[in-house]
């Protein structure tokens, strides 16, 4: 009995290390350049459309220091950003967007000419978070569009990454854990019947 509770704690433990192995898996980099505008600028972005009222700037950002502050009236201003990845693999996309509600304004988040999240019109918010999945075909591009006749909008903290795959080494852990506890149940299966 003695022998079959180590047993347990470490098929327990094995299970828990290769599932917690999985989390830490190859950690992604930005694939975006200046996704937090911290160079104070919009350089690395490609700025499009109805560029008028819109800059960045050092305040309360979502990360670090800078955010863009975007009010183009009438028509959208457009930031994007071209870039490569691994063709097949899951991206993560996200960014934060901050509103007061005014209207008409709008901000969309768009991955190779499909839009994925609208804003219309910007709600009454502090800052939100908004995220959404695509595939990489290699070179993609992520583009945010954004307008607000009477006021400001703001944009931060953008990033695309490519989602963490785990090691094999966590399938041979996991593999040995899941063993580990068949096992386990199958004996403890036999020692009932027996009793």
């Amino acid at each position: 009995m003695v022998k079959m509770r180590k047993f347990a704690v470490l098929s327990c433990v094995i299970l828990g290390s290769a599932l917690a192995g999985n989390s830490t898996a190859r950690a992604s980099t930005n694939l975006l350049t200046n996704g937090s505008f911290e160079t104070g600028d919009l350089s690395g972005w490609d700025f499009t459309g109805n560029t008028g009222f819109t800059g960045v700037i050092n305040g309360a950002a979502q990360d670090g220091a800078y955010f863009v502050s975007a009010g183009p009236v009438g028509s959208d201003g457009i930031i994007s950003q071209t870039f490569s990845d691994t063709p097949g693999q899951t991206l993560i996309i996200s960014g934060w967007v901050a509103g007061d509600g005014s209207s008409p304004s709008d901000v969309n988040f768009t991955f190779d000419g499909i839009t994925s999240v609208t804003l219309n019109p910007v709600p009454n918010q502090p800052w939100t978070f908004y995220t959404f999945t695509a595939t990489a075909t290699g070179t993609d591009t992520f583009a945010v569009s954004f307008r607000n006749d009477p006021s400001y909008v703001q944009l931060d903290n953008f990033s695309v990454l490519e989602a963490p795959t785990p090691e094999p080494s966590t399938y041979i852990l996991m593999g040995i854990g899941v063993l580990g506890m068949a096992g386990m149940a199958y004996k403890k299966r036999n020692l009932i019947a027996v009793s």
